[in-house]
């Protein structure tokens, strides 16, 4: 389940304006490392503005631009990490999320982006590695890696540890349909079909025209219970 968690920055006129201020001001004083900067700061508030308005191709050059104005910003890596998870490019995503973690190994959002892409490229031990990196930061909240992580045990048949996480997962957030999908998955390969009926159906009532719900209702038809 590929999650993007990429900070927004609204961009005001009087915000710009100050930038050009800067960028003039350093110009003079020849700080060309702060002026790049600044230009990465300014060109990344496009690429999200872009990227928020639906214009895919151009947040992504404009990241990569970011990036490389200033290399040393794990933020960008990150982002351009997202964007290439979004658009199903998990080597790319590979390089530009290890690059984030390498500047920054306590960016939870970077290390939930690299455990995705670990997993969409089917690397599972590397994606739990990566996950439990994450949770394990005191600050970092994002429920949805407990999920993730879940389906990572799942995928390398550890299923005691899969049905902890996803429980763990269900109990912070009762309406999380991926993992009552997942948890009921894990329940049909322990063997336990009314257990694993009571996810789907919990699953298919809370997002019925979802491709979760969806799914969560072939597997109960598969399990004998009608519509």
């Amino acid at each position: 389940m590929t999650s993007l968690r990429v900070s927004r920055f609204g961009v005001l006129t009087g915000a710009l304006l100050w930038v050009v201020a800067v960028l003039v001001a350093a110009c003079a004083t020849g700080k060309e490392a702060e002026v790049r900067r600044l230009q990465a700061r300014s060109v990344y508030e496009g690429a999200d503005r872009d990227l928020r308005e639906g214009r895919t191709a151009l947040g992504l050059s404009a990241l990569r631009e970011a990036v490389a104005l200033a290399p040393d910003v794990p933020l960008y890596h990150n982002a351009l990490g997202a964007v290439y998870l979004d658009l199903k490019r998990q080597p790319e995503a590979l390089v530009a999320l290890k690059r984030a973690v390498d500047l920054d190994g306590t960016y939870g959002a970077a290390l939930h982006n690299l455990g995705v892409a670990y997993a969409e490229g089917g690397k599972w031990e590397e994606a739990v590695r990566t996950y439990k990196k994450a949770l394990a930061l005191p600050a970092y909240g994002n429920i949805d890696t407990y999920n993730n992580l879940g389906w990572a045990y799942y995928n390398l048949n550890r299923l005691q540890e899969a049905e902890e996480v996803l429980r763990l997962a269900l109990k912070l957030d009762p309406k999380m349909v991926a993992a009552s999908y997942h948890l009921g998955l894990v329940l049909v390969r322990q063997g336990r079909r009314d257990e694993a009926k009571v996810e789907f159906r919990r699953a298919r009532e809370l997002a019925p025209d979802t491709p979760f719900g969806l799914a969560a209702q072939q597997h109960l038809k598969a399990l004998g219970e009608g519509g």
